[in-house]
């Protein structure tokens, strides 16, 4: 089979994963691109950075009177090209650059799995039954099949999905270093100081863009360099000294965007990401139950077939040594996936959102062992290059996407119909380009007005904006005073006296400032409710996204509250209130402001515009 030929199947393959979604949405719905983009493009939530960066603000506020904050902290690498594109052709960047990503995600996929392999039919194969696997998985789960499905999508999706920029572009980088490092033991042995520039040109990106891999590629190139180098590491250093200065400040070149954010980032946007500080005795207690999860049924089993898997094919004569080497390199990696986080653990100050170590760890044993069973496997069964087949494949990949993004437009109709609604009501109100503030509990929404050039938030998506978090607070509850909330009803927006986890409200405004779990708590556990002090207690510490508002936070809130006054800067010109989402308190939202109209009432969305 020609490389052309094949490319032009990859094509094939990624249109058919992304196109359904648009055909389903432009065959059932009348709706703006920007509604089309906020539901069909995942992860919103990056959307008003890539907005922000594009007008080069690395600050937003969405608030034209604050502007001494300090710069965001985020990975500005994996939506640099989003970025730059949204500049030039707006929204539709998102819809264009799905398209291409997750092309050139599958392109570098099958160039990497082809070296493995070592055959072109085979390669083309594993990856339509790949994209196959993906959305008969999603099926499955939409009549409630097992909860290993689930995990088994989520490694899938994660590592070769849609998502951006995780995986969208992160995966690209991800698979393009493995294709990269499969040349390291030629490199190494003669020392090419262009190879070893590229490696630590990648290893920079990933330090930019998404860090958990940045810290698992590190060992794993340690690694690499003690099984492969010939010459003891000091006598290496001492020979190499000069190229090793060269590639030392290549790597620190392209790592300045991540210094510079790490000096002048702001802290307390760093916080709602999920950063604390770790003292001696959490590290320990940590390390203990990092390692005590390793032998719980699933990850030793997952390690028990790998180590088993690693030591067949290393032992049996099928296969050539250039497979053997390249398989090896994901086994190796899969080591360092294990020793990396230990190793984070122990020499960090800080932790920030762990769990993805650990999902690091599960996909690199699932991906090791897909493709090492499948190249044993290869010896028993041969594929045929019929065109035939694969066009059928691919056919049936697009008839089976389609019923998936049928369902979920069945499943969001109200929400989809209801917004388009809301951006109805924006055009013929002429809300468009304006100065006027929004208040909103809705991100969606919040993206929406965004979409539409206007560019004032009197609150925000924690995650988005580099806002102190008592600008936040008082943002927030400034609002709440101005529209006439009383004392009771701001007890219930809070559900003072009751903890609950994962809190819409909370989780929007302070993202992962509220963690609650074995190992760190944002308060003291006598400050947490009811029988949730007893749980808190048991639950992972890699569970970042085990958000509780503790119940001293609530009463600083109130107290905070009652002592308010009002500024002219923050009053809301427009107030849109999404009142049926059950992990919310706005169900009864009302605005005792006489000030205010309500102009517009369903069973989603309730508008109020002040006279």
């Amino acid at each position: 089979m020609s490389k052309k030929i094949s490319h032009t199947f990859l094509f094939f393959l990624a249109i058919v994963t992304i196109l359904p979604k648009w055909v389903i949405s432009w065959i059932y719905l009348d709706n703006s691109i920007f509604v089309d983009t906020i539901f069909n493009v995942t992860d919103l939530q990056y959307f008003p950075i890539v907005k922000s960066f594009s007008e080069f603000t690395f600050n937003p506020s969405y608030l034209d009177h604050v502007r001494e904050n300090s710069i965001l902290s985020f990975p500005i690498y994996s939506i640099l090209i989003h970025s730059l594109f949204f500049k030039v052709i707006d929204v539709y960047s998102f819809i264009v650059l799905e398209f291409f990503f997750q092309f050139i995600l599958l392109l570098v996929f099958f160039n990497f799995i082809k070296n493995i392999f070592d055959n072109f039919n085979y390669a083309l194969f594993f990856c339509i039954f790949l994209f196959l696997i993906t959305p008969i998985l999603k099926i499955l789960l939409i009549f409630d099949f097992h909860l290993y499905l689930q995990l088994l999508l989520n490694i899938l999706d994660g590592n070769l999905g849609s998502r951006f920029p995780r995986p969208l572009f992160t995966g690209i980088i991800f698979f393009y270093f493995f294709y990269i490092l499969f040349h390291f033991k030629d490199n190494i042995e003669k020392f090419n100081l262009k190879y070893f520039i590229l490696v630590f040109f990648i290893l920079s990106i990933l330090l930019n863009s998404f860090f958990y891999y940045f810290i698992n590629f590190s060992l794993l190139l340690i690694i690499l360099f003690f099984k492969y180098s010939k010459d003891p590491f000091f006598e290496f250093l001492k020979k190499q000294k000069k190229n090793i200065l060269i590639i030392f400040l290549t790597f620190i070149f392209f790592s300045f965007p991540f210094l510079f954010q790490l000096y002048f980032g702001e802290e307390d946007y760093s916080e709602r990401l999920g950063a604390f500080n770790i003292d001696f005795n959490q590290k320990i207690y940590l390390l203990k139950y990092y390692f005590l999860n390793l032998f719980r049924f699933e990850f030793f089993l997952l390690l028990s077939l790998s180590f088993f898997t690693y030591y067949y094919i290393n032992k049996k004569n099928h296969f050539q040594n250039n497979q053997i080497s390249n398989i090896n390199l994901l086994f190796y990696f899969v080591i360092a996936s294990i020793f990396g986080p230990p190793i984070f653990f122990i020499f960090s100050p800080k932790l920030i959102s762990i769990y993805h170590l650990i999902g690091i760890l599960l996909s690199s044993l699932v991906l090791y062992l897909v493709i090492s069973l499948t190249l044993i496997l290869s010896r028993k069964f041969f594929f045929k290059n019929y065109n035939i087949v694969k066009i059928t494949l691919i056919l049936f990949i697009f008839i089976l996407n389609t019923y998936v993004a049928k369902d979920a437009y069945n499943k969001n109709y109200l929400l989809i119909t209801e917004t388009q609604k809301i951006q109805r009501f924006l055009q013929n109100q002429n809300l468009i380009k304006t100065k006027k503030k929004l208040f909103t509990n809705d991100p969606k929404i919040m993206n929406l007005w965004l979409f539409n050039k206007n560019n004032q938030l009197v609150i925000s998506d924690g995650f988005t904006n580099s806002l102190k978090n008592q600008d936040i607070e008082f943002n927030f509850l400034h609002s709440l005073k101005y529209f006439g909330m009383t004392d009771d009803e701001l007890k219930n927006i809070l559900s003072l006296g009751t903890s609950e986890m994962r809190r819409e409200l909370p989780m929007l405004l302070f993202v992962y400032r509220y963690q609650a779990n074995s190992l760190y708590t944002f308060s003291e556990i006598t400050n947490y409710s009811g029988d949730l002090k007893k749980n808190i207690k048991n639950i992972s510490p890699f569970q970042a996204q085990s958000q509780i508002m503790p119940e001293d936070e609530k009463r600083k809130l109130i107290k905070l509250y009652d002592n308010i006054k009002l500024d002219e800067k923050l009053i809301s010109d427009l107030v849109i209130i999404r009142k049926n989402n059950k992990f919310d308190k706005f169900e009864n939202f009302k605005i005792h402001n006489t000030k205010y109209n309500l102009v517009y009432s369903s069973n989603v969305y309730d508008i109020f515009q002040i006279n």
